[in-house]
């Protein structure tokens, strides 16, 4: 016999003894003979298992309850020896027929007992529990196509044995063979819906994978009317609720499971906090959440906790009708564009500049009214203030007026977002009070510059595995008040995918944009190509980095003015890079550098020279307070 985990024989005493038994030259029958041992001796033996005398020992031998005692009587024993001879004849037969018939017995009592210590499937049995192992083997390694061959083998075998088919099912969950996997854990939990009511949480597991979240709850049901007191069943009704937002509903299970089972507090404390936060209950929530920190402060779930908490306050305000934010910067250009709007990035760059540097002053105020505000749904109205002022090159001062509307909805992992925006540009400035640091005019001495109306819907989907994209549409409608510059359409369409990587805050992102400015002049129209590139990435200290390198590729219609051979190109590098740092959950502090490179296939020469008019550099710094309120 060998053991079922290993090749090596099974040293069982009883094995040694039926060997012994029936081998002819070992057992203890044979063994019996030759130490003088009648079949009597070796019935007393089998059955005490201590020594007994031989025959001929003066003690004396017990056999059929008569005692022949030995006769120290000299004479007595002369005169009896005829007779005693006969009847040691007689005893002798009787004796051997005794022997014989108790030998059988004995033989049939150790057949009998055979099948008891020695089961005749021990080897399909060993065989089922050697696949089986192998199978398991192959699971915990996550090679699941590998580990259902000797899984289904061992089943083969040993049908009867519910683990083996309980893990098949697992492998075949794992390689989304769904039917088949529900197909086999509903038959276990029709045999045994008590014992193996693990099943049950296997089937509401592929039920939710499916979505499938009520399925999944009646499940968890039947489960609880096989185990009522089993804690981890209404944990899983608790995230089968949640995930069909029955916030109230999922609160009560995972109270339950918090009271059953200690061990599960701090879990289910967390689940009934986001059931709070998700409800906007955020007073309530932040207390669960304490609690479930003061559990274990040790844990992820701990962790997961405390930033949830700092996420409130944020959470807080996204559900006040009204906001109001603002930016404050302070920045140096040592290369200021040509055009104001331009320079203010308003509108598209056309490449050229005043190649002069100077300091500059921005300011953005933020605010408005949302008059539905549920979590699936927004819709507001509201109004920016764009104003930048320079220190010395007024004329590229610019203040702008923008109301919008909006509308926003919420289809998680989906979010649709559609802004409109009139923007009223006015443009240039005089010198007040830039000598003492107010370098902003706010449209004072300003001209009319642009009128714009622009429509921008956003799609912004959540993909698993960490994943984000965001699809961006433009409209602009430019109608230029200088009597100068040509009015426009311009059209905008690109995307953005993001990525966190796995156990870490850390985002690459690379992104594409396409552009077409269609103008009333030839001249004026032109399209372009952008490539970006970027990561983002928390350092120390609460300071966030930001890095990102992008390349452009602008083709213009037409170009007479600097008698250009065919169609003008450019190319743009533009290499950005920030550190932001969060001061409270109203104020955060920014710095950020940008450098832009242009050039183009445009060589114009002034008689002493050929240069590329379009070609230039330029470095900006730019310190801004960023706050909320």
């Amino acid at each position: 016999m060998r053991c079922l985990f290993t090749s090596r024989p099974l040293h069982n005493p009883f094995s040694t003894l039926l060997y012994e038994l029936f081998d002819p030259s070992m057992g203890l029958l044979a063994k019996s003979q030759k130490s003088g041992l009648t079949a009597s001796n070796s019935l007393g033996f089998a059955h005490s298992c201590g020594p007994l005398p031989p025959l001929n020992s003066p003690e004396g031998t017990l056999i059929n309850g008569v005692n022949f005692a030995r006769q120290t009587d000299q004479t007595r024993q002369t005169k009896q020896t005829k007779q005693t001879r006969q009847t040691k004849k007689v005893h002798n037969g009787r004796s051997k027929e005794l022997c014989k018939r108790l030998n059988s017995y004995f033989l049939s009592f150790l057949f009998l007992l055979i099948p008891l210590f020695f089961p005749l499937s021990a080897p399909a049995e060993q065989s089922a529990m050697n696949y089986f192992v192998d199978g398991v083997e192959a699971f915990d390694r996550g090679d699941y196509n590998e580990a259902v061959r000797p899984l289904e083998k061992a089943i083969q075998l040993k049908p009867s044995n519910l683990e083996f088919r309980y893990y098949l099912g697992l492998t075949y969950g794992a390689l989304n063979r769904n039917e088949e996997a529900l197909k086999i854990f509903s038959e276990i939990v029709d045999k045994e819906p008590v014992k193996f009511r693990k099943a049950y949480f296997e089937i509401a597991a592929l039920y939710s994978k499916q979505k499938e979240y009520q399925k999944a709850i009646d499940t968890l049901t039947l489960a609880e009317k096989a185990a009522p007191s089993d804690a981890r069943i209404y944990l899983e009704k608790g995230y089968a609720y949640k995930n069909l937002k029955s916030y109230e509903q999922a609160i009560v299970n995972f109270k339950k499971a918090k009271e059953l089972d200690p061990d599960l507090a701090q879990v289910a404390c967390y689940n009934i906090a986001v059931a709070y936060y998700e409800t906007d209950r955020f007073d309530m929530a932040e207390e669960m959440f304490l609690t479930a920190i003061e559990s274990n402060p040790e844990t992820a779930t701990a962790e997961n906790a405390r930033q949830s908490i700092r996420n409130l306050k944020g959470a807080k305000r996204a559900r006040r009708p009204w906001y109001l934010s603002t930016s404050l910067s302070w920045g140096y250009d040592d290369n200021v564009l040509l055009q104001a709007l331009e320079q203010a990035g308003v509108v598209s760059a056309t490449g050229e500049v005043l190649d002069k540097s100077d300091d500059f002053e921005t300011i953005v105020l933020r605010g408005g009214y949302k008059f539905i505000n549920r979590k699936d749904l927004e819709i507001g109205a509201g109004y920016t203030l764009y104003c930048t002022g320079y220190k010395e090159l007024v004329d590229s001062n610019v203040l702008g007026h923008i109301p919008y509307l909006y509308l926003q909805y919420n289809d998680d992992p989906v979010y649709y977002r559609i802004e409109y925006d009139f923007s009223y540009y006015y443009a240039g400035g005089s010198r007040n009070d830039q000598d003492n640091g107010l370098y902003l005019t706010f449209g004072d001495s300003s001209e009319d510059k642009m009128r714009m109306h622009s429509l921008m819907p956003t799609i912004t989907i959540v993909e698993p595995y960490g994943l984000r994209s965001e699809i961006t549409l433009n409209y602009q409608d430019k109608h230029y008040l200088d009597g100068v510059t040509s009015n426009a359409r311009h059209y905008i369409g690109g995307i953005v995918q993001s990525y966190k990587l796995p156990d870490s805050e850390r985002y690459p992102r690379v992104g594409y944009k396409y552009g077409y400015e269609d103008a009333t002049s030839k001249e004026s129209t032109y399209q372009y190509h952008e490539g970006l590139v970027g990561f983002s990435s928390p350092l120390r200290w609460g300071v966030w980095a930001d890095v990102s390198l992008s390349y452009t590729r602008t083709y213009y219609h037409k170009n007479t003015r600097y008698c250009a051979e065919g169609e003008r190109a450019d190319k743009k590098y533009m290499f950005s890079a920030s550190l932001s740092r969060t001061i409270t959950d109203r104020f955060q502090f920014l710095f950020s550098y940008n450098y832009t490179h242009n050039n183009s296939n445009v060589m114009w020469s002034d008689g002493s020279s050929t240069y590329d008019p379009f070609k230039f550099k330029k470095n900006v710094y730019t310190l801004s307070i960023n706050a909320v309120f």
